[in-house]
């Protein structure tokens, strides 16, 4: 998928790779599309094979990445940087690497090690969702223990979130606080808001809570606010977040579109879509 910007023909200088879902690779893609910087987008589809087994092309191409790339780290997702000639991977290293890039990763050392602060909690945080969607039955009861593990993160980036409203002054409980690092987009705001609405969906498809965001306010007002920015609305309206799934087609929960669970040999119209070009004009959904 070619994700453009303007007018400029030769290839941009990133490109995310991740299965075609949203998971880690959505808020490495949404952070690009809020600078406005262009890049590719690779999607690699996982399909059935026979009646129990996966697979996917991926498989194949991880080993040429590998040798082309002199990078024995090789996973999803990845970060290609053709300026500097060097593909990079592990999550929390292609968020560092593209915020820095694109000033999306403070405006100072501090800052910047704030970021990575978060970058970490919020993969804690993320560590019980997918221990949920993919090693549980799906049900909402264990949902509901997925969240109970979650809560202590929860609360943690919840009081983190006062704490840049107050600098410190718990007394002001007006402000409005969008980003988590200094006012402005940092990388830690795109994998937060992705755990948090893919959380309250699965919450609100299992019949946990209409407003499961309720019970943190800041994080509430948080995703509020940061889905309404006017940088992430030709994301937030594209088809690589409306049009694709949270998790891949074996997880029980969110793996097929609208928090969905996927039936095998089901159709998963989100695969197969070839090469695809998107703008700021163009039609938000690519035709099957």
């Amino acid at each position: 998928i070619s994700v453009r910007f303007d007018e400029v023909e030769e290839a941009p200088r990133f490109a995310v790779g991740y299965w075609s879902i949203r998971g880690l690779g959505a808020p490495l893609r949404m952070m690009l599309s809020a600078a406005k910087i262009n890049h590719d987008v690779y999607l690699y589809d996982i399909v059935e094979d026979g009646d129990n087994g996966w697979k996917s092309s991926y498989f194949q191409t991880k080993e040429s990445l590998k040798t082309e790339s002199k990078n024995a780290l090789v996973n999803l997702p990845f970060v290609v940087d053709r300026k500097e000639c060097r593909l990079i991977c592990q999550t929390n290293a292609c968020f560092a690497h593209i915020g820095r890039c694109t000033g999306m990763f403070g405006a100072n050392d501090v800052e910047a090690s704030i970021c990575e602060q978060l970058l970490c909690e919020i993969y804690d945080l993320r560590y019980p969702f997918i221990a949920f969607c993919y090693r549980s039955d799906g049900s909402a009861e264990e949902a509901k223990k997925a969240f109970a593990q979650a809560e202590p993160n929860l609360q943690k980036l919840n009081h983190h979130l006062a704490n840049e409203a107050n600098n410190g002054d718990d007394d002001d409980d007006d402000k409005k606080v969008h980003h988590l690092v200094g006012g402005v987009f940092t990388a830690p705001d795109f994998h937060l808001f992705e755990l948090l609405d893919q959380f309250q969906l699965i919450a609100q498809t299992l019949g946990i809570s209409d407003d499961f965001l309720g019970q943190y306010p800041r994080l509430k007002e948080f995703k509020t606010g940061f889905e309404e920015l006017e940088e992430n609305q030709f994301y937030l309206k594209s088809w690589l977040h409306e049009g694709l799934p949270f998790n891949n087609c074996m997880a029980k929960a969110g793996s097929a579109l609208n928090a969905g669970v996927f039936q095998r040999e089901q159709k998963a119209e989100w695969r197969g879509k070839g090469k695809i070009t998107m703008n700021p004009n163009s039609s938000k959904k690519p035709k099957n």
